[in-house]
């Protein structure tokens, strides 16, 4: 979910053979059914604003790939979990080990925040994500992601590298190099 933006039902559906030149195909989720007798159980699913057979591609990390092997994830009894139980688990694994409260889904922002502040732009963001609009993206992360301490920065010294040339110091006119650039 962090190295491909996923939401939790999609990285239930994830197969090896869905992993090909280093792009993830993701085009099936888990999602819970009720079924005829009133009980829940998963099933794959198309993808959210897909219809069956329609994929969205995603670039895997290098780092991901050894991992692609060991997928599809499977239950404590080899059967198909549905995010809820996911979610449950997670909740109790992260209380367990003493780690601040978060979900799943934050690993999904977090990919988008990381790509966003590295310059990749909304609309690719956006399609990566599998959002219906581009709106979607940018109401939830506003222009260039979530505001964060790396990405203020960022922006002062992209700011401050296009700015430079046009700086008027003591002493210097507008046609004359500038003797202090600011580093991008």
């Amino acid at each position: 979910m962090a190295c491909c933006g996923l939401r939790i039902g999609e990285s239930l559906g994830v197969f090896p053979e869905d992993v090909r030149d280093s792009t993830l195909r993701i085009r099936r989720q888990v999602v819970r059914y009720k079924g005829v007798n009133g009980s829940y159980a998963p099933q794959y699913a198309p993808l959210k604003h897909r219809k069956e057979g329609e994929w969205r591609g995603i670039p895997v990390p290098k780092s991901l790939l050894p991992l692609i092997p060991d997928l599809p994830i499977r239950n404590a009894i080899g059967g198909l979990p549905y995010p809820d139980l996911l979610r449950k688990s997670w909740d109790r694994a992260i209380k367990r080990i003493d780690l601040p409260p978060y979900n799943p889904h934050d690993l999904r922002h977090k990919w988008a925040t990381v790509t966003l502040t590295s310059g990749v732009s909304p609309h690719e963001v956006s399609r990566r994500l599998g959002h219906r609009s581009i709106k979607v993206a940018a109401d939830e992360y506003g222009q260039y992601g979530r505001p964060t301490r790396e990405g203020r920065e960022r922006s002062r010294q992209v700011v401050g590298a296009a700015m430079a040339p046009h700086r008027l110091t003591a002493g210097r006119t507008p046609s004359e190099p500038d003797a202090d650039p600011v580093p991008a």
